[in-house]
């Protein structure tokens, strides 16, 4: 007997339909006699997912390897070896039984094919499909859908219901979602990081869905539009590839995400499971490029703190200085209450280029943010000492931003 056999891989994800298509073939074959076909599946594995959009390998896919194996049907020295379908335009397709062994398949297309004849009943009428019949003998019938049976004791709805693991191996499984893409499909950590660092660099900073109402775009969109949108720039994706230093930026990135697994906050030991990952969900995207804020709010406070072991107090009591500096802290304050007015108050720090650390203790109704760049002008109330960091305390301060100085 000559065994037949498949192997083919498909998405992870449609394991168990091709388990459901196998075992309802199988039960239609039984129910000509014809012996059931056996099922195996590979472990999932990691492979290269290629948008057939643009030919550019997007991300990964978890796969798994199908064998479909069993025995080619027999009788009485018979074997189905090829169906021919003739189309209307007098041409003729063959295709060979199911895992056909290579030889028997070689030597079926080396076969001499008439269209639309039959060996079995000798009559040359118009059909659809013809079936190449070969005896262990090395003789070749071509036979119609209804000699096939009376000629070599094979039953043709069998056959036929067998004939559909072909079209299992060669269906789409894709499974595609909104655009095309894959819904399983997943994007490496190392890229999604270094073109998260890439993008960041061209933007200045990084952008958070909540800045939407500024009119920006936020930085996950850029990234995910990067992996999946088919309408994104060439040259887009290719300035994002040649930025310089983006993949040791992502690399310091997924460090340090890293040291925050088993971290009591829920967003720094999620953010860890993520990076320690190889590959990364859609879905999960844009929790991982927000490592990136992360990480430069971490470097900024290294940088200010190694900056502050420098600082000097600055003036003498009651100058009137004015620095341009950077808010570092904003810190709500107990209220003050004037019979029943409450006076709110604010602790806000400054540091300039050089280091030196100021303090303001606000009453004000307004004051600057974290991160803004300021004109700082304010008289000198003392100078004191915060661990170990020397401090200009200041009063009476008014507040500028540099962008308006400068216009």
């Amino acid at each position: 007997m000559n065994s037949a056999a498949m192997r083919f891989d498909i998405p992870a994800t449609a394991a168990s339909h091709v388990r459901q298509l196998v075992e309802s073939t199988n039960t239609r074959a039984a129910v000509h006699g014809l012996t059931a076909y056996k099922l195996e599946f590979s472990a999932p594995f990691l492979a290269d997912y290629t948008d057939p959009h643009d030919g550019r390998v997007v991300g990964k896919r978890h796969m798994v390897t199908v064998t479909i194996f069993g025995e080619v049907p027999r009788h009485s020295g018979w074997t189905i070896v090829a169906r021919l379908d003739h189309d209307e335009e007098g041409e003729t397709l063959l295709n060979v039984f199911p895992g056909l062994p290579d030889q028997l398949a070689t030597e079926a297309r080396g076969q001499r094919l008439i269209e639309n004849f039959c060996h079995g009943c000798k009559v040359a009428r118009h059909r659809t499909a013809t079936y190449l019949a070969r005896h262990d003998s090395g003789e070749y019938r071509q036979l119609g859908t209804t000699c096939v049976e009376p000629y070599t004791g094979l039953p043709i709805k069998g056959l036929e219901a067998l004939w559909r693991f072909g079209k299992l191996k060669d269906s789409d499984w894709d499974g595609d979602s909104e655009g095309g893409i894959p819904a399983d499909l997943r994007v490496t950590v190392a890229k999604a990081l270094q073109v998260t660092a890439a993008i960041v660099a061209q933007d200045g900073r990084f952008y958070s869905r909540a800045e939407e109402w500024k009119n920006t775009s936020p930085t996950a969109d850029a990234v995910s539009a990067y992996f999946f949108d088919r309408r994104a720039s060439p040259e887009w994706r290719a300035a994002i590839d040649a930025e310089p230093g983006a993949a040791d930026t992502a690399a310091a990135v997924r460090e340090w995400a890293i040291q925050g697994y088993g971290s009591t906050s829920d967003y720094r030991h999620k953010v860890a499971q993520l990076a320690k990952a190889e590959t990364v969900a859609p879905r999960h995207l844009s929790t991982l490029v927000s490592a990136i804020a992360g990480w430069h709010r971490d470097q900024e406070k290294a940088a200010a703190e190694q900056a502050a072991r420098n600082s000097k107090p600055q003036g003498t009591k009651g100058e009137r200085l004015t620095v341009a500096a950077t808010v570092t802290t904003v810190i709500e304050l107990e209220e003050r209450y004037y019979g029943y007015h409450a006076q709110r108050r604010r602790l806000v720090k400054f540091q300039d280029d050089a280091g030196n650390v100021y303090v303001w203790f606000s009453s004000a109704a307004t004051v600057p943010s974290k991160g803004d760049e300021v004109e700082l002008t304010g008289t000198v109330k003392e100078h004191s000492t915060y661990g170990e960091t020397a401090q200009t305390v200041l009063t009476r301060c008014r507040v500028a931003e540099r962008e308006l100085i400068a216009a």
